[in-house]
């Protein structure tokens, strides 16, 4: 999904909304992305690589606090192919990440 895909949703069904669903899977600002060209026409720019490993970070940290470290070491593997998705040393960077298994694993590889 993206804002032409979502504009052309509404205009060809006239329906009052849509389901974003996996698209939003390690890309939260699609949301905003969408609401601003529906109301501006205007396409806000690409997240910079920086801000994607910043609100991955975030992510993690949140899992930890709600699931504990276990659970979340485990749980944010498969949100870091979403998010580093098309960025430099990518696939390097997720099989790390596959393998961790504490916060501190977590942190040496990031």
């Amino acid at each position: 999904m993206d804002e032409e895909t979502a504009l052309e949703i509404f205009e060809e069904t006239g329906c009052d909304g849509i389901m974003i669903g996996r698209a939003s899977l390690g890309n939260p600002w699609i949301f905003m992305r969408i609401a601003r060209f529906l109301e501006t026409g205007e396409k806000l720019p690409e997240i910079s690589d920086e801000e994607k490993l910043r609100v991955l970070k975030e992510h993690f940290e949140l899992l930890l606090e709600e699931k504990g470290e276990y659970t979340a070491t485990r749980e944010i593997r498969k949100f870091v192919a979403w998010y580093v998705k098309g960025m430099k040393d990518a696939r390097r960077f997720k099989e790390k990440m596959n393998t961790i298994d504490s916060v501190k694993s977590f942190y040496d590889i990031f």
